[in-house]
């Protein structure tokens, strides 16, 4: 192994973990074999956990090698990264599709000898339908149909906060420094985590806006709550926080029952009372949404581009980021009691 590659086109690993992912694999590694980027640069690492047929389908591409692993982000990565032959090393996901110039977008970037890693943007395929096209513009993950920096800010002069695990490359030696991923966040923030040691090691990271990838949208409804689930489970590995906080924070399911159960009395008692009420409610929503996310402002400018009308812009996009707030909240709570438990 050496991080040492012809200056003019580094070598460039790309890793990407897998657990059951036989419906999302073809096209991932169909993308990535058709990279522009030179053949004998480029290697393809698939680090499968899977109990279906996706390291099957994985191994029919002679470019992609397969490695089999205990599951968990952080591990699955780290053996990618222990067993890749080049200096630069890529992740993206299963359920991604890149776009031919990814490579080369990110080799770019990196070409600033103090950028330690870049990350771009996750934008739904063409062809996604209209509530996965809402599910892309509540701007999550790297983004989602808003774009990068709508999680990011670009124009900070110590770089970007952090490299979303779908989009992202990065030097090896400056991984294998801090010391690889941190398995403790085996179930999800792996990628914020490392993110934040590489910036105290002295690290810039850098958005690069023309480093695209497809990702697939979480739905239907079902997956989207469960993967927002998911989402607060690596939230509490990264921030501990205790159970009052998470009980009298915003987005606990406590206020939104109190709430429901409020104008289900309201529209009993007072019928006449409900509409209006409701429309107030929703109002100050989209005001806090407007004032306090940056996503939302960004969404409003380029919902064009996002494939929605502004009727969905104000209604369900609006409404799906309350559903995964609520749903991050009851995944915190989750990871907060299964802790507790495992200490008693």
């Amino acid at each position: 192994m050496t991080d040492a590659t012809d200056s003019r086109t580094p070598g460039v690993s790309v890793v990407v973990i897998t657990l059951n992912e036989e419906h999302n694999i073809r096209h991932c590694l169909e993308s990535l074999v058709a990279l522009d980027y030179p053949r004998d640069c480029l290697e393809i690492l698939v680090v499968d956990a899977s109990s279906d047929s996706t390291a099957r389908i994985a191994a029919e591409y002679p470019l992609v090698r397969v490695l089999t692993s205990e599951r968990g982000f952080a591990h699955q990565k780290n053996v990618g990264l222990g067993s890749v032959n080049h200096g630069i090393v890529a992740f993206t996901d299963a359920d991604c599709i890149t776009l031919p110039n990814w490579l080369r977008s990110a080799v770019a970037g990196l070409a600033d000898p103090r950028v330690t890693g870049v990350g771009g943007n996750a934008f739904p395929p063409p062809d996604t339908g209209f509530f996965g096209r809402c599910v892309a513009a509540v701007g999550h993950p790297a983004g989602g149909s808003i774009g990068f920096d709508a999680n990011v800010d670009p124009s900070r002069a110590d770089g970007i906060e952090f490299i979303a695990g779908c989009n992202g490359a990065f030097r090896r030696s400056d991984l294998l420094a801090v010391g690889g991923f941190d398995r403790r966040f085996d179930g999800g923030g792996e990628d914020v985590d490392l993110s934040r040691r590489l910036r105290s090691a002295g690290g810039l990271l850098k958005y690069v806006p023309d480093m695209d990838v497809y990702h697939k949208p979480h739905i239907p409804f079902a997956a989207y709550v469960r993967w927002n689930i998911r989402v607060g489970v690596s939230k509490y590995a990264l921030h501990r926080p205790g159970l009052l906080h998470l009980v009298l924070e915003p987005a606990s399911p406590v206020w939104s029952l109190a709430l429901i159960v409020g104008l289900a009395w309201l529209g009993f008692a007072y019928p006449g009372f409900i509409v209006p009420v409701l429309l107030a409610v929703w109002t100050a929503f989209l005001a806090i949404l407007y004032a306090g996310a940056r996503p939302y402002p960004l969404l409003l400018q380029r919902r064009q581009r996002a494939g929605l009308p502004l009727w969905a812009v104000a209604t369900v996009v609006p409404f799906l980021v309350w559903v995964r707030q609520v749903a991050i909240n009851i995944g915190q709570i989750g990871s907060w009691r299964r802790e507790r438990r495992s200490r008693a």
